[in-house]
C-alpha cells in the first residue's frame, strides 16, 4: 500500500511520527492521508504534514529533512509504485497554548493503481 511506503519513508527522518494527530507536547510529524482521484491505471493521493515543534529553527529543519526524503525529480520515480511526490502548498501558524510551532506542507502523491 502507498501509505505504508510514505511512512517508512517518513521514518527515514528519524522523527516520532504520528497519524491524525498528537497530545504530546514535542517535535513530531503528524500525518493524514487523502485519496484524490484514480483511473484505475494510476492515482493521486495528498499527503498531509504537520510539523509540531517547540522551536522555529527545528521545525524548518524537520520540514526540509521531509522534503529531501519525499520530494521526486524529474521523471525518476521514488519507489515502484510512487511516480512522483510534489509539494503542493502548507503554511504555518504559532500555537500560543502550547507553545509549539506548526508547519503545514501538502504533498500530491501520484503512484500506480494497486487493487489492494
Amino acid at each position: 500500500m502507498i501509505l505504508d511506503e510514505l511512512v517508512t519513508l517518513l521514518n527515514e527522518t528519524g522523527y516520532k511520527i504520528y497519524p491524525f494527530g498528537s497530545t504530546k507536547i514535542e517535535n513530531c510529524i503528524v500525518y493524514n492521508f487523502v485519496p484524490l482521484t484514480s483511473d484505475g491505471i494510476k492515482e493521486q493521493n495528498r499527503l498531509e504534514i504537520t510539523v509540531i515543534s517547540k522551536n522555529m529553527e527545528t521545525g524548518l529543519t524537520m520540514l526540509a529533512d521531509i522534503k529531501e526524503k519525499l520530494l521526486t525529480f524529474g521523471d525518476e520515480p521514488k519507489t515502484d509504485n510512487i511516480l512522483s511526490i510534489n509539494l503542493n502548498g502548507g503554511g504555518s501558524l504559532e500555537n500560543l497554548e502550547t507553545n509549539t510551532f506548526h508547519f503545514k506542507a501538502f504533498f500530491v502523491v501520484t503512484s500506480r493503481y494497486r487493487k489492494v
